[in-house]
């Protein structure tokens, strides 16, 4: 998980320019594939360390930024496996698979939620403190990592 800070104006708006019906940061959200093609077990677990961003099998980066009229947007960008020919996989492989890349993709949109709440809290502090904000927010990216050993616990596993 990577997070980079970014602030598009060195002043901060106040929280009388915010009105609780327009806090709404934009999200936009982009979901990449690399391609994997073995049909085993122990392949497909090879071939995801080698392939997958970082060495990791998926792998999140969300920015945040605010204008100074506090408007706030949200990019979330996630990457994952995809299997080249699934249809040639066995069965037990390919369920195994399946069920391991729900709950990888499960764990990965954990951390572009870890944005979106970041987003919230920025404009509802009027954009006061955003990087200490962030920063809040990267540790929580950090701890649900550890806590759920990178989605382990979670099911992100293949034996």
């Amino acid at each position: 998980m990577q997070i980079r800070l970014i602030s598009l104006a060195s002043a901060l708006c106040t929280a009388a320019l915010i009105h609780p019906a327009e806090a709404a940061p934009k999200v936009t959200k982009k979901v990449t594939y690399y391609s994997v093609k073995a049909t085993t077990i122990d392949g497909l677990r090879a071939e995801m360390a080698a392939r997958g961003p970082k060495g990791y099998w998926g792998y999140s980066d969300w920015y945040v930024q605010w204008s100074g009229s506090c408007k706030l947007s949200v990019t979330i960008s996630i990457t994952l496996p995809k299997h080249a020919r699934p249809d040639t996989m066995p069965a037990d492989v390919r369920r195994k698979f399946d069920r391991m890349l729900v709950a990888l993709r499960a764990h990965e949109e954990q951390h572009g939620q870890h944005a979106v709440l970041a987003a919230q809290e920025i404009e509802s502090a009027g954009c006061r403190n955003g990087n200490a904000i962030l920063k809040t927010y990267n540790d929580a990216d950090v701890r649900y990592d550890r806590q759920t050993d990178h989605g382990r616990r979670q099911g992100v596993i293949l034996r």
